[in-house]
């Protein structure tokens, strides 16, 4: 299949960009399938399970990091950006599932760190080495306070200081992470130049884009302004690291988000152009929807941002209305992708819809899977939710993530996201390994394997094929405007989607009871794979957790003008 690039003229244009409305799969590639038998997912493992991939119906991949690393935060601290680790396989590896992603008709889409490296990264230690070094402003160094204290109060959102003294300039570098992820100076434009020939490298080896992480920090503050406390007022930000976290006691006005960083995405975005590749936003640790429309900047920064305040968001069918009430209200044409789980969460069965997890699993993982698939924007499936994996409980003994295990055991960290694909519920590892897995396999996830669920034509896999296939054929739900109900309440939420004068209204119930919405007459269900089918006759029945689309009855054309309100 001959893929389209996406060429400087299709950009603006809603039906030729191939990235507005697609779905991306994210594969972790450490607990995806290991092919050698050393208990580590690796590239040849994902080769051998590109089938599975490519039989939902999406339209690209993402690799998580399998660039050379020490791997102390598993592949987001780069030693060097252009070497394979051993851990994950070899160049030839790599180019050969290149080949099997294109050829199968999908995207290649690379994570991209620009704004740290790992400490044994050349650069670093060339530039901890003295203050007159050809490197020496490669990173961000600061001098101590007159006591001996670091610079500021700013704080790493792993725990602890943001700064860690280096004794051969006698300065502290800046690291918004782990103390081995010493933060880049993007504002030297030798780094910048030397950050984008990485990516220009990959480029020419055929990736299609980049999911660009932590895009918060690619700026700071550079006279190094304290942050203020968060007072009573709180904040809309949603900090991962649990409720004792004090990174969550800032505003982080001056260590993410910061003046500077519109002007390196236009860099970035200069050279995705040029390149004809995409460039998706990882946005955490601030407030996505009142910083998306900056950070996309009407086609001159980011393509896209995915939205981690839907990643973060309570428990609560009233938080999450807000939140997308507030998404709709603030990022008005800036592009999103919808996430529920990524590497770093919690799965999101066991937090949007916790109080169905053990009750109705199944339909509640359909839930969420619908409506990632009907709001506006993209789609990011995380591994294992195509199965409708819940979030497993681990002991301590099992934990391996350094931030869960500085804030045992208010924080289990994000393991339970990252723990082993099961393949197959009878084999040894279910099937993941032939050695002893990195992580263990959670029994809890055996009966949710992949030969089970391929034998159930009710499963969520079969589900999400259908509905993956179902969302392909329809332009309002890739392309179209999007309105958040603001009449219905709790438990239902609704939501509009228009485009060249067709409507769709999707309705959801998040609740394990029935659920009943009004509707005018002229309003009947669609076809849906799992979606109610039937409406009485002054409205809707849903049961837990069940879900629907209507539209006008005389579509085709345009929906009757007392269709305009929220009846």
């Amino acid at each position: 299949m001959k893929l389209r690039k996406i060429g400087k003229a299709e950009t603006s244009d809603y039906e030729q960009a191939w990235w507005r409305g697609a779905t991306i799969y994210e594969i972790y590639v450490r607990s995806f399938r290991d092919s050698n038998g050393d208990g580590i997912g690796d590239l040849g493992g994902v080769l051998e399970k590109i089938d599975h991939i490519a039989s939902l119906g999406v339209d690209a991949v993402w690799l998580s990091p399998f660039y050379k690393s020490p791997q102390k935060d598993y592949g987001y601290d780069i030693e060097d950006f252009r070497l394979v680790d051993p851990s994950a396989g070899t160049m030839e590896d790599f180019l050969r599932l290149r080949d099997a992603v294109h050829a199968r008709g999908m995207r290649l889409l690379l994570d991209f760190v620009p704004c740290h490296t790992s400490d044994q990264h050349p650069w670093f230690q060339e530039s901890r080495s003295s203050r007159d070094n050809p490197k020496a402003d490669w990173y961000v160094w600061a001098d101590q306070r007159a006591d001996g204290c670091p610079p500021n109060n700013w704080l790493s959102s792993f725990g602890g200081t943001a700064w860690t003294w280096e004794p051969r300039r006698s300065q502290y570098y800046y690291h918004p992470f782990l103390t081995e992820q010493p933060a880049l100076n993007l504002h030297n434009e030798e780094v910048l130049d030397h950050i984008i020939q990485e990516m220009e490298y990959w480029c020419s080896q055929g990736v299609d884009g980049f999911r660009i992480d932590a895009v918060q920090c690619l700026s700071w503050d550079r006279d190094l302004r304290d942050n203020p406390p968060v007072g009573r007022e709180g904040s809309h930000v949603m900090f991962g690291g649990g409720p004792t976290n004090p990174f969550a006691r800032q505003h982080h006005l001056f260590d993410r988000n910061a003046e500077g960083t519109e002007e390196i995405l236009a860099r970035f975005r200069q050279f995705a152009d040029e390149q004809e590749c995409v460039l998706i936003g990882e946005l955490a640790d601030i407030d996505t929807p009142l910083a998306a429309p900056d950070l996309t900047g009407q086609g001159r920064r980011l393509h896209a941002v995915y939205d981690f305040n839907l990643i973060n968001c309570p428990s609560d069918v009233e938080a999450l209305t807000e939140q997308l009430r507030r998404r709709e209200e603030l990022m008005g044409a800036s592009w999103v992708y919808n996430v529920l789980t990524n590497h770093d969460s919690t799965r999101a069965l066991s937090n949007l819809t916790y109080f169905a997890v053990d009750t109705y699993p199944k339909q509640a993982a359909k839930l969420l899977l619908f409506m990632q698939l009907t709001l506006k924007g993209g789609c990011i499936l995380y591994q294992g939710e195509e199965l409708g994996l819940p979030h497993p409980h681990l002991e301590y003994e099992d934990i391996v993530d350094p931030w869960a295990k500085a804030f045992w055991p208010t924080f289990e960290g994000r393991d339970g996201a990252r723990t082993p694909i099961p393949w197959s519920a009878d084999a040894p590892q279910a099937g993941f390994s032939d050695g002893k897995p990195w992580l263990r396999v959670p029994e809890e996830h055996l009966s949710f394997a992949v030969d089970r669920q391929e034998e159930d034509a009710d499963s969520v896999l079969n589900f999400l094929r259908r509905l993956i296939a179902w969302r392909r054929d329809q332009p309002t739900l890739r392309f179209g405007d999007e309105q958040i109900s603001r009449w219905e309440r709790a438990p239902i939420i609704t939501w509009r989607r228009c485009h060249a004068g067709s409507e769709l209204r999707a309705i959801a119930n998040f609740a394990t009871d029935q659920a009943f919405l009004p509707l005018d007459e002229f309003w009947r269900p669609m076809r849906v794979p799992g979606g109610v089918t039937r409406r009485q006759e002054h409205g809707l029945s849903l049961g837990p957790l069940e879900f629907a689309v209507v539209t006008a009855d005389n579509q085709g054309g345009t929906k009757p003008a007392s269709a305009s309100d929220d009846t």
